[in-house]
């Protein structure tokens, strides 16, 4: 039998009384954080709420029925309670807290993890996102990009969507590379459906990450909200393939807002049927033609530094051509053999 998680640190409970508010007032993160910094203030807010009649401290100061604050949050803690039990939550600045997320703006107060929480430090992380409805040559494009990034060190960041989103976590863990999924839901939900099973290796392999608290109810606004952690989770974002009104295109602006590099398939710019690719290369974003490409960005704008074997720093170019010349037997790190729409191999 599986244990149940324990409510047991001032953190989670913390975000327990955070959730119930939210709940309670139907409230969005943003509308809530400054009002509740403002109660710490005068209330500690890492008590139970139903400790000592705590409840009535919190329903005067955000004028709410304290009986009403009370029930909901009797269902939080029991929402709470269906965590796996090595499930974490995470605080805004917390030493644990990623700390390439916290300097943007879009960082929640709390993030709900599950797996390997190591991953949360790396340093060389880029993200992989584009069209739900993606076509078979894109997916071919997205698993050959992924391998290249992969075999580089680099973790895969995206968002467990259809089309692109999957494809980049699937490859990545056939190949044992580092994979990290940012959800639009709470961790006990999985969506699509059937992603489920990739959702659940990462969980073993990988790590999954969510804004929002098992007692939130799902909302459309969720998913483009969590595109802006995982912008800001990445230091560069791939968009693989994408129509107008994608969801991947709402994580270009969101990278480009937080100082992040943002790549371009060059084929996308002949496409007639498409706007965006220009008007994000007149913001900034850079057009790739091939994979090789991609790991030249990376290295020429210096966006990774890694350590290899010597102390003294490299730039991400270095290191491949360390590896290119200690490699044992000799392999190509990032000239493919294929040809896409997408990303096209000169």
């Amino acid at each position: 039998m599986m244990k149940e998680f324990n409510i047991d640190t001032k953190v989670k409970i913390e975000a327990l009384n955070y959730e119930t508010l939210i709940n309670t007032l139907n409230y969005t993160d943003k509308r809530l954080e400054p009002l509740f910094i403002e109660f710490a203030e005068t209330c500690q807010i890492d008590i139970p709420m139903d400790q000592d009649c705590y409840y009535k401290k919190y329903a005067s100061f955000f004028k709410v029925d304290p009986n009403s604050l009370i029930e909901e949050y009797k269902k939080v803690y029991k929402a709470f309670l269906s965590l796996k039990e090595d499930d974490e939550i995470i605080k805004k600045g917390s030493y644990d807290y990623p700390p390439l997320l916290e300097k943007t703006k879009e960082a929640p107060r709390f993030l709900y993890i599950r797996g390997k929480k190591s991953l949360l430090f790396e340093d060389r992380t880029v993200a992989i996102v584009g069209s739900r409805q993606a076509s078979e040559k894109s997916k071919i494009s997205t698993r050959s990009l992924t391998d290249v990034l992969g075999e580089n060190g680099i973790t895969i960041v995206s968002g467990l969507a259809k089309g692109i989103d999957v494809t980049a976590h699937a490859e990545a863990l056939k190949k044992g590379f580092n994979t990290i999924a940012v959800i639009g839901t709470h961790l006990n939900q999985y969506y699509p459906e059937e992603n489920k099973a990739t959702q659940l290796e990462i969980e073993k392999k990988g790590l999954v990450i969510s804004p929002f608290s098992p007692a939130r109810q799902t909302q459309r606004w969720f998913f483009p909200l969590r595109n802006g952690v995982m912008s800001g989770l990445s230091l560069a974002t791939i968009i693989m393939e994408a129509g107008e009104t994608s969801g991947a295109l709402k994580q270009a602006d969101y990278a480009m807002k937080q100082g992040r590099q943002v790549m371009i398939p060059e084929s996308a710019m002949k496409l007639e049927t498409i706007k965006w690719p220009r008007k994000y290369v007149e913001k900034g974003a850079i057009v790739v033609n091939k994979t090789s490409d991609v790991i030249e960005v990376l290295a020429q704008n210096n966006i990774f530094r890694v350590n290899e074997p010597e102390p003294i720093q490299q730039t991400l170019m270095d290191y491949l051509v360390y590896r290119e010349k200690t490699s044992e037997p000799k392999k190509k790190d990032f000239v493919l053999d294929w040809y896409s729409p997408v990303l096209v191999e000169g």
